[in-house]
């Protein structure tokens, strides 16, 4: 055991002593000024102490007091605390470009306002600033003082230092050598961009030194003219020149590894931009301090001063008096008693070993002191709940007597917590229920809701699951139903079809038989008629024979006279050409008429007038086209 505070020990009890010591000593020498009337109403006679004993009460009350205030503790161990940071280095354009007023109320105000409302986001960790234009200017070093960082942040102007262009080799290189010893290095900066359109070779430089950059972009791209110190704007050749915000600037910050993000009048561009910050940057340990824990003990010697104190300012009967003594015995004389009194020292560890979510160890500590109180038997449930074992806790939860209903009220809410993870829910709803009738609580209120509201949905879920069985159930009945219906109606379709296909094979034999009786009477027709044109074709040989014969006697009766039987025989030939045609026409128009007479198809038609046409020597005719009936039964061959 060892005391926190010794110096009250040293100062204050040798003075106690020394004062006690003219009281005891000097006691009957204290009251001589009071008049002996006065000092008898004062003094208050008691028969169970003296004047000695009372004075001994209060000297133990003050000493006991004075060691509580020097604070005596048992050591138990130590925690080691680290503290960590994640350096932030700023970089402020001060070019004459941040003069331009397309931000309120200009560039440059408005990233110094972006960049202090940053500082007051990262209280934890180092900031430090730089400005640059054409040269860069350490504005503060990396600090923990933010008020200070934002003060000198505050006065940066382009009033003392105006340099024309946005040169950043130079501010990477010192920013290179402000953040040489740190984990991480950040470099966060508040820009337009410039005029610049490669920036490859400060890539190159930011890659090569480990050096992220995080860029806000400052300004519109529509742009906005340069205000001049003359009162109008910055001109080039006559013309007014307008700054833009160069948004190749993004390349910097994505190809080194950092994040680009343009401003915005709200402050979710610095909200994000240092969320990005710490979501990628390591924080690096500035210090380890290691802090002693110590249990605690100066409400012991507290206790007994108050009792001391009790004792010295009432009057204790005699017969109580053999009592106290017992008292003190049993606290400082017997081992049992005294294990008793450091009970607390067990608590304490099994507390601790909860906090540091040991549930086993903790669970076992509490396990021997279950029986004894029911804030242990609590607490022991409650560890066996952390482990998961959570069908022990149940049972231990369910132990904790119902006359201590803060308990027991917790006790049937944690109960009702572990049933839900068996899933016993109609039991946990039970525990609820209980622990509501005891002691009406907000979480335990919103647990049975919870679980009321779950099971009611459950209950819901499989009364919805057993209606959709129903009806899934119904639909495969009139499936089936509709099944059997379209079978019986395919099987009569399959009969009428079958018939229908009877009918029409009968249909198609007889349609048959009738075809080869017209056919066999058109063949009787045309052989007739073929027979016929033999006989006029005989008759017309038999003509030109006797024309011939004719001709070839008068040819030899005529010898002598040449010309006149030239004439003759040319007369001859040209009226059997006449003759001829003649005959062949009249042939023609009998067989015209001939197939009139008789009413045919017109495939018989069109076989006829082929017959004609190629009994013609060089001629065509044209048939007239021969009207007759509609045969149901004609085929299309």
């Amino acid at each position: 055991m060892t005391l926190l505070y010794p110096i009250f020990l040293y100062l204050m009890l040798p003075v106690t002593l020394i004062l006690f010591y003219f009281i005891m000593t000097n006691a009957h020498q204290s009251f001589t000024a009071f008049d002996k009337e006065v000092l008898q109403r004062l003094k208050h006679e008691n028969k169970s102490l003296s004047a000695m004993a009372r004075n001994s009460l209060f000297l133990m009350a003050f000493i006991f007091m004075i060691i509580a205030m020097s604070q005596p503790v048992f050591k138990e161990g130590e925690i080691t605390v680290e503290a960590k940071s994640a350096d932030i280095l700023v970089g402020i354009d001060i070019s004459d470009s941040m003069k331009a007023q397309d931000r309120f109320p200009n560039r440059l105000e408005f990233a110094k306002q972006k960049a202090i409302e940053l500082i007051k986001m990262a209280p934890h960790n180092r900031i430090g600033v730089l400005a640059f234009a054409k040269h860069d200017y350490i504005v503060s070093p990396l600090s923990f003082d933010h008020s200070s960082v934002a003060f000198l942040l505050s006065k940066v102007n382009t009033r003392n230092i105006t340099e024309k262009g946005t040169h950043l080799d130079s501010m990477l290189h010192s920013a290179i050598s402000m953040l040489e010893h740190a984990d991480t290095k950040n470099l966060l900066i508040f820009t337009d961009g410039g005029d610049t359109q490669d920036f490859s070779k400060q890539i190159a430089l930011a890659k090569e030194n480990g050096l992220r950059l995080f860029i806000i972009g400052v300004g519109t791209i529509k742009g906005s003219p340069v205000p001049s110190e003359e009162g109008g704007f910055v001109k080039d050749n006559g013309n007014i020149l307008i700054s833009k915000l160069n948004t190749e600037i993004e390349k910097l910050a994505t190809k080194t590894g950092g994040v680009y993000i343009e401003s915005v009048l709200g402050n979710e561009d610095i909200t994000t931009m240092l969320q990005e910050i710490e979501s990628i940057t390591e924080k690096s340990t500035l210090k380890e301090e290691k802090i002693p824990q110590y249990i605690q003990l100066f409400y012991y010697p507290l206790a007994f001063s108050i009792l001391f104190l009790l004792l010295a300012f009432a009057s204790v009967p005699k017969r109580f008096s053999k009592h106290l003594v017992l008292l003190v015995l049993i606290a400082f004389g017997y081992e049992d008693a005294r294990a008793g009194l450091l009970d607390f020292k067990k608590l304490q560890e099994a507390k601790e070993a909860y906090g540091n979510e040991k549930y086993k160890e903790s669970a076992s500590i509490y396990e021997g002191f279950a029986m004894e109180s029911p804030e242990a038997v609590y607490n022991l449930g409650n560890s066996l709940y952390k482990d998961k074992d959570y069908e022990g806790a149940l049972k231990v939860f369910n132990k904790v007597s119902q006359e201590e209903s803060s308990f027991k009220a917790s006790a049937l809410h944690n109960a009702g917590n572990a049933q839900v993870k068996l899933q016993m829910y109609e039991d946990a709803l039970q525990s609820y229920e209980q622990a509501l009738a005891l002691k009406e609580d907000k979480q335990t209120r919103e647990n049975y809701e919870a679980v009321k509201k779950f099971l009611e949905e459950k209950k819901q879920e499989e009364q919805e699951k057993q209606d959709q069985q129903n009806q899934d159930q119904n639909n495969k009945d009139q499936e089936n139903q509709d099944q059997q219906n379209k079978d019986q109606n395919n099987n009569n379709q399959k009969n009428q079809d079958q018939k229908d296909k009877d009918s029409q094979k009968q249909q198609d034999s007889q349609n048959k038989e009738d075809a080869n009786n017209q056919q066999k009477s058109d063949k009787q027709d045309q052989e007739k008629k073929e027979k016929q044109k033999q006989e006029q074709s005989q008759k017309e040989n038999e003509q030109d024979s006797q024309e011939k014969k004719q001709s070839e006697k008068q040819k030899g009766s005529q010898e002598n006279k040449q010309e006149e039987k030239e004439s003759k025989a040319s007369e001859a030939k040209q009226k059997s050409e006449e003759k001829e045609k003649t005959s062949s026409k009249e042939a023609q128009e009998a067989q015209v008429k001939a197939v009139n007479m008789k009413e045919m198809s017109d495939l018989e038609a069109k076989k006829w007038i082929n017959l004609i046409k190629k009994s013609q020597k060089g001629h065509l005719y044209k048939m007239q086209e021969v009207e007759h009936k509609e045969d149901s039964n004609e085929k299309p061959w």
